[in-house]
């Protein structure tokens, strides 16, 4: 393998899916070198609007970086999934709230979803020079 597991109990128990991290079929992050990769994540409450399953996504996301020793002002590259056009604006909003300054660069798509209710998908990539 090319790069390094990021897994532990904390992200178990936060993730949406905590049985495909235990049974080893998800990784919640990968980091290669100085880069690492965030698996797409979804909401663990879908019955949310799109502002809550944002922020918990976002939550998560900010969850796997702090595990692997990483910051939100590290990511460099931020990828949604939206299923609605009508919800970009609030997921914007969320966004913004954890990017306020220096947005990383983003790919936004709308398209659907394996998991019907998730409105939204995210991933990330982050750096961080080693020393």
């Amino acid at each position: 393998m090319a790069g390094i597991v990021i897994r532990s109990q904390a992200l178990e128990e936060a993730h949406a899916h905590p049985e495909m991290i235990r049974s080893g079929a998800f990784s919640p992050a990968m980091q290669a070198g100085p880069f690492l990769y965030v698996s797409g994540c979804i909401a663990g409450d879908l019955t949310q609007d799109m502002t809550g399953q944002a922020e918990q996504e976002f939550s998560y996301v900010e969850l796997v970086l702090k595990e692997a020793g990483y910051a939100l002002t590290d990511v460099v590259k931020l990828q949604a999934f939206i299923t609605d056009a009508t919800n970009y604006a609030a997921y914007s909003a969320v966004r913004k709230g954890y990017f306020p300054k220096d947005p990383p660069a983003s790919t936004a798509v709308i398209s659907g979803l394996l998991i019907p209710e998730a409105l939204l998908e995210i991933d990330v990539v982050a750096y961080k020079a080693q020393d």
